[in-house]
């Protein structure tokens, strides 16, 4: 006779088998070792494609099909690997969750928020020259190096007024460089910064940090970008939209944050700011 495990290991294998058996039908548009792909999956692929018009819409949803597929079969090796067991994936996987969460509740609720009026548009219009009448873009030299883990580490270059005084800064501190060159849209630099890097001589560097490294900059040349007053309004309606979304999204947080009931491990609160500080310090 047969153990009731061996006919539970039998029902299992038939279970497995027929899911591999299993045709696209319905809504699935493929199926793969048995795991569905939704008509659902290809229409949102074909959405974030940012397909030209006038394309072959046939030959795009079959070749983002196939694009689909790879991707399925890969993740299918990775979890036979193991992979999504690991602490490292699962982590990951919660702060990307996290996040998808967040991008699709704010578009919903972003949906339903009043447009900015036309005084406001030229109000931001006017406050921002940088980004509209006087927008340019600024040809750059720069010195690029990795931030130190101490930045007090650069304190010298406090004393180079130009950029071969960055390099020979450098240089002497034994921190790499690397000599390039690069653009910067004065629409990208808020007012404040822009006005304190315009100020500065000609020769004089100034830092800015972008992807992950530090740049020592010289502005070299000048192109004015002409805007007409249609492309200002709708760039100033796009801004101004997502000023009021962060907005948003900070004022959400505060509230929810005020009634959270929020634990910490030992050593792991932040520090007590403000007035709450000395409260603190002294229990």
């Amino acid at each position: 006779m047969f153990r009731r495990g061996t006919l539970i290991a039998a029902s299992s294998l038939a279970l497995l088998a027929a899911g591999c058996d299993r045709k696209p039908t319905g809504q699935s548009v493929a199926v793969v070792n048995g795991d569905e792909i939704s008509i659902g999956e290809l229409n949102a692929e074909l959405q974030q494609a940012n397909v030209p018009q006038g394309a072959d819409q046939k030959a795009v949803r079959a070749q983002l099909l196939q694009n689909i597929i790879s991707r399925r079969l890969l993740a299918q090796d990775a979890r036979k690997n193991g992979v999504d067991k690991t602490p490292e994936f699962l982590s990951r996987q919660r702060r990307l969750t996290d996040e998808l969460l967040i991008a699709m509740n704010a578009e919903r609720q972003n949906g339903s928020q009043k447009l900015p009026d036309q005084k406001a548009v030229d109000q931001f219009i006017a406050a921002n020259p940088q980004a509209f009448a006087q927008r340019q873009v600024l040809a750059l030299q720069q010195i690029a190096i990795d931030p130190p883990s101490d930045p007090k580490a650069l304190m010298p270059l406090k004393d180079a007024h130009s950029l071969d005084a960055v390099a020979a800064a450098l240089t002497q501190l034994n921190i790499p460089f690397t000599r390039t060159s690069g653009r910067l849209d004065t629409a990208s630099v808020p007012p404040e910064v822009l006005k304190r890097i315009l100020a500065l001589p000609s020769t004089e560097p100034f830092v800015l940090p972008a992807g992950g490294k530090l740049f020592a900059n010289v502005i070299v040349g000048r192109e004015p970008v002409a805007m007409s007053a249609d492309d200002m309004r709708k760039a100033a309606l796009g801004a101004l939209r997502k000023q009021n979304e962060e907005k948003s999204l900070n004022d959400q947080v505060k509230q929810l944050r005020s009634t959270a009931k929020i634990e910490y491990q030992p050593g792991y609160a932040p520090a007590p700011t403000g007035a709450a500080a000395p409260a603190a310090a002294a229990k």
